[in-house]
């Protein structure tokens, strides 16, 4: 299985990953064809991630929505994986390396080929019921979500006012962020620990043990989850001493991304943002009219486990729209453009 579905039909070309928010320009400034000209003839690759297109969903107005997801879904803007499949992958060769005992000694291949299909089909699935039928799938994912989003803005505010409250003013080195348990955990050794790795057992121990959460849907067929694993001494050791941020850089991104924001006013786009975080992995050049998100995209880069992309700051609005334009239309490679895709669920 691959992380990218169009590896071939772009080969050659830089990738070029645009924010919510420039996409929302393109529509307003009704400069659609000219997008897809340029994806079609320019010196970038244009891609889509899943958690953008998520976030038109999300949109109230049916027109926008509409209008936004039939852009979106156009074959000639490249296709991403979604986010838990591209961390499912890193979290699955950790287990190989450290813990091949968790393995399941005959991986449950179906349900992952059938997500395979799903994700990369061109005459079906999930992107052409996206193009086909937005309402219903905005209905769908809306349902699905709840109150998430609702509850990661909360979640955010909250821990902005605890950062406020505390008196820090400045983002603090993020490889000097130590945090410890305020109670006795089986598997902690009373240490102080990187604070990454305790975001990435408290949100992985939660969403895997949920039927039906996407993280479970990609790593439930190669580990067994339903024997104690997540409540076990071996699991919190796994996270909180034995991986390595280099081969797990997207659950670094995520905490990087909500950690920084902590010191930055929330705004409803928060908790995307953070979901974005994890696509910078897979492109070469970042464009956003979000300043505060290209401000923390760059906080990251002197401790990030990995390269990360160039970024490209844009004004909003039809100046934005022109700018991104002359922009595609070169096809220079960014400087310190050396990120890589994802790689690969073995067996799949």
């Amino acid at each position: 299985m691959v992380a990218d579905t169009e590896t071939a039909k772009f080969a050659g070309k830089q990738r070029v990953l645009l924010d919510s928010n420039v996409w929302r320009y393109v529509i307003d400034s009704k400069c659609q064809g000219a997008l897809l000209r340029v994806a079609r003839t320019g010196g970038y690759a244009i891609q889509i991630a899943p958690a953008v297109l998520y976030e038109a969903f999300r949109i109230g107005d049916s027109a926008l929505r509409s209008a936004l997801i039939k852009l979106m879904t156009d074959l000639r803007f490249r296709r991403l994986m979604p986010e838990a499949y591209s961390e499912s992958v890193e979290i699955l060769h950790e287990v190989e390396r450290l813990r091949p005992d968790w393995l399941r000694t005959s991986p449950q291949l179906t349900l992952i080929r059938r997500l395979e299909k799903d994700w990369t089909r061109k005459t079906g699935g999930f992107w052409v019921r996206c193009a086909r039928s937005p309402q219903s799938e905005a209905q769908f994912i809306q349902r699905l979500e709840g109150p998430m989003m609702d509850n990661a803005r909360g979640q955010a505010q909250f821990a902005r006012k605890e950062m406020i409250e505390a008196g820090w003013k400045t983002n603090p080195p993020m490889d000097k962020t130590l945090v410890r348990f305020s109670h006795p955990v089986p598997g902690w050794r009373g240490d102080d620990i990187e604070a990454w790795r305790v975001d990435a057992l408290a949100a992985l121990s939660y969403s895997l043990g949920i039927r039906g959460d996407p993280y479970r849907d990609w790593l439930g067929p190669f580990i067994e989850l339903d024997r104690g694993l997540l409540r076990s001494t071996d699991w919190v050791e796994f996270w909180l001493y034995s991986v390595e941020s280099r081969n797990v850089p997207r659950q670094w991104m995520r905490w990087a991304h909500s950690f920084a924001q902590r010191f930055r006013k929330v705004t409803p786009g928060s908790p995307a943002d953070s979901q974005l975080f994890t696509y910078f992995l897979d492109t070469d050049l970042v464009i956003s009219a979000d300043r505060a998100l290209i401000e923390i995209l760059d906080e990251c880069r002197p401790f990030a486990p990995c390269p990360l992309p160039a970024a490209r700051a844009i004004a909003g609005g039809a100046a934005g729209v022109t700018e991104l334009l002359r922009i595609l239309n070169n096809s220079d490679r960014p400087a310190g453009s050396v990120s890589k895709s994802a790689g690969q669920i073995d067996g799949a």
